[in-house]
């Protein structure tokens, strides 16, 4: 690692589902050369694949966090050595637009400290992957709506560095994107999105894998609030969580019929959606019941 602070860093996160695919690394490999660019891989240690990836590419530092490890772990892992003036997460196995450096350190002349990109459908096998990717990143899908945004996606945002000393209990040790990014928003920071900063999803599961990641995620989510609830208004988010289902799927249908693409693939796929939304509703329930547990192990 260099000792001279860098323009950009860049973080990619290998997690179980991209553990076996470098398609961010190799893109922006390609795209670093003679730029003040540093790029990270976090690895979970003993992991066969992420050894041989870790030989394969010179230009980037990669880092070894003992498992088992969550995704916020992970990003944090590499936070703790970054340089760069401007920080951007994506994933290992997102596929990053040829122009992705370039947009962002565009992006990033303006004054805005937390800039989320679009999120596009790449090579989906099966229902389940499309029902994933609606639930997870369809409001995100092109076109996007640029400017101020109440949400930018974990697998496409970028930061600039001061930001980070905003909310800093969402970054030492875990970052936790979701709390931390409505932290700065409660200090009257704003979140932006910026259309041409483009990644695509290429993440495959199956039913039963993809259920449990719902369940495990909403659980996490909700057993973390519960440090700023008192017991009368946990009891009420708790009860409010079963109707999410109906809140979910009305959200991401309202998201996803404007931009009038992939209405076919949302059809099929819709039954899916409804039992992840079921499946996160449940982990609210239980998250607000009775804490996190160990789901938060879970988060990838």
């Amino acid at each position: 690692m260099t000792d001279t602070p860098q323009a950009l860093s860049i973080i990619v996160p290998f997690t179980a589902e991209s553990k076996e695919t470098d398609d961010a690394v190799a893109a922006v490999s390609d795209q670093i050369l003679g730029r003040p660019v540093e790029v990270f891989a976090v690895h979970i240690s003993g992991e066969d694949t992420s050894e041989a990836i870790a030989k394969q590419y010179s230009d980037v530092i990669n880092i070894f966090v003992p498992g088992p490890a969550p995704l916020p772990r992970l990003i944090a892992a590499a936070l703790e050595h970054a340089t760069g003036e401007i920080i951007a997460i994506t994933e290992a196995s997102s596929k990053i637009d040829g122009s992705w450096i370039n947009e962002i350190l565009k992006a990033h002349r303006g004054p805005h400290p937390v800039i989320g990109g679009a999120v596009e459908p790449d090579g989906l096998r099966s229902i389940v992957d499309w029902a994933a990717y609606f639930c997870d990143y369809g409001q995100f899908m092109l076109p996007l709506t640029e400017g101020v945004v109440r949400e930018v996606p974990g697998n496409n945002i970028t930061v600039k560095r001061w930001a980070l000393d905003k909310g800093r209990h969402f970054v030492q040790g875990e970052f936790w994107k979701t709390f931390w990014c409505q932290e700065i928003q409660s200090q009257g920071y704003d979140l932006c999105a910026v259309s041409s900063i483009v990644v695509s999803y290429r993440k495959s599961f199956v039913l039963k894998e993809y259920l449990a990641h719902r369940f495990h995620n909403g659980r996490c989510f909700a057993g973390m609030r519960n440090a700023k609830l008192g017991s009368r208004r946990r009891i009420i988010y708790m009860a409010g969580s079963l109707v999410l289902p109906v809140l979910f799927c009305g959200r991401i249908l309202k998201a996803i019929f404007p931009k009038r693409r992939f209405l076919g693939r949302l059809a099929l796929s819709f039954p899916i959606i409804v039992l992840a939304t079921m499946s996160w509703s449940m982990g609210e329930f239980f998250g607000y019941l009775m804490g996190t547990g160990t789901s938060c192990l879970h988060v990838k």
